[in-house]
């Protein structure tokens, strides 16, 4: 598959996953389609011993191509579009990789992006990164799963609020809440995910994940 929207690459056993669409790295169609075919290359690949999700140009990503999604919302008559469940899978099979995925974020990191974030299994920011899950703006709600993974890092009450509101809030108040793992300037993001899957890839197991990031300090 030729890739527009993504770019692919492995290196010393880790894969490369670039939003690469700068300014914005929006999330349209083509990039949805373009990233399950990716999962798919990946989960079959046994020579991969890390993931690490990053971008181009100054932002994460702005999130998803608004337009085509209310459009899709429109053409199912409100009920949950099937391109959206088949996008939900795709992030979802994240969790299940059996080495560390790393997203490293930066710049906006908006809706479905911050969405696809928290399904990497950690999340290295430059310290002015800004995050928002904004969809209650446009009447509608976060559907990639990141209501629950939200739950999971801040609580219910502050969940609630932010996908209420629609704010933006800081890196500062994100890392706090466990939204962002480590800071990292921007420049450094990449390597500093390399250093951290180097360190804890070998017999890596998900759930320890408090005690990887103990090491890491």
């Amino acid at each position: 598959m030729k890739l527009n929207s993504i770019k692919w690459q492995i290196q010393n056993n880790l894969g490369y996953l670039t939003l690469s669409a700068p300014p914005k790295n929006e999330m349209d169609t083509t990039f949805f389609n373009e990233f399950s075919y990716l999962i798919n290359e990946i989960k079959n690949n046994n020579s991969i011993s890390g993931l690490i999700i990053n971008s181009e140009g100054r932002h994460f990503s702005s999130g998803t191509n608004i337009e085509q999604l209310l459009s899709l919302f429109y053409q199912s008559d409100y009920s949950i579009p099937e391109p959206l469940k088949n996008n939900h899978r795709a992030f979802q099979e994240l969790l299940d990789f059996p080495f560390p995925i790393v997203a490293c974020i930066k710049g906006i990191c908006f809706g479905s992006a911050l969405e696809l974030a928290l399904c990497a299994h950690f999340r290295i920011a430059a310290p002015n990164t800004l995050l928002s899950l904004p969809e209650t703006g446009f009447n509608i709600i976060p559907g990639l799963a990141g209501i629950y993974h939200t739950q999971q890092c801040m609580g219910s009450a502050k969940t609630l609020q932010f996908i209420l509101s629609g704010n933006t809030i800081s890196a500062d108040y994100a890392k706090k809440n466990g939204l962002i793992d480590i800071f990292a300037d921007k420049n450094e993001l990449e390597d500093c995910a390399v250093k951290f899957i180097k360190k804890i890839s070998k017999n890596y197991k998900k759930e320890f994940k408090l005690n990887y990031l103990r090491l890491f300090k």
